[in-house]
């Protein structure tokens, strides 16, 4: 499999910055989380038009993994620079326990996968909570129609459960 640029996509929780590290270490490719571009210490948003800089830099590199959704209007260019998208398309509630667990994880040790000052404190479980009910009602659908539009001329899948991803993982190690 000749693949040098995967975008890893999902809802907040759905285990992404997780499956991206694997997907680096099986074929040595650099790994890029969006939301350490896209938020600022306390949580602070990037303005689009300096994320967007960001990103573009990171699209034109001979190699990488994309993680993240962030601002919408780049998740079509994300996919159409890629030679593979995976899909995270994890139930709900289990990105719901996800972030819980998360935010127990924060009190130990910060998510290294986010922008430093940007804690997951246990406060924030409703409006985590929120989140990603707003992400399965308003971008999961998006993500699906652009998956299809992808899937003729990229390497695409979608994976819902556990066992989807180590099945992934397992046929990707394995070229």
């Amino acid at each position: 499999m000749n693949v040098n640029k995967i975008v890893v996509i999902g809802n907040s929780a759905s285990g992404k910055s997780a499956l991206s590290m694997k997907i680096s270490e099986q074929l040595d490719l650099p790994v890029h989380h969006l939301d350490k571009i896209l938020w600022k210490a306390g949580w602070e948003r990037t303005p689009e038009d300096e994320f967007r800089s960001k990103h573009d830099e990171i699209l034109k590199s001979e190699k990488w993994i994309i993680d993240g959704v962030a601002y919408k209007s780049t998740i079509e260019e994300r996919f159409a620079a890629a030679d593979m998208v995976v899909f995270l398309d994890t139930p709900i509630g289990i990105c719901k326990e996800r972030a819980l667990q998360r935010m127990h994880e924060d009190l130990e040790r910060p998510n290294p996968y986010v922008s430093e000052g940007c804690p997951y404190p246990l406060e924030l479980v409703k409006e985590q909570n929120e989140t990603i009910d707003r992400y399965h009602r308003e971008y999961r659908d998006e993500i699906i129609a652009l998956v299809t539009k992808f899937e003729q001329s990229k390497k695409v899948f979608q994976l819902i459960s556990n066992r989807d991803v180590e099945e992934f993982l397992e046929n990707t190690a394995k070229h």
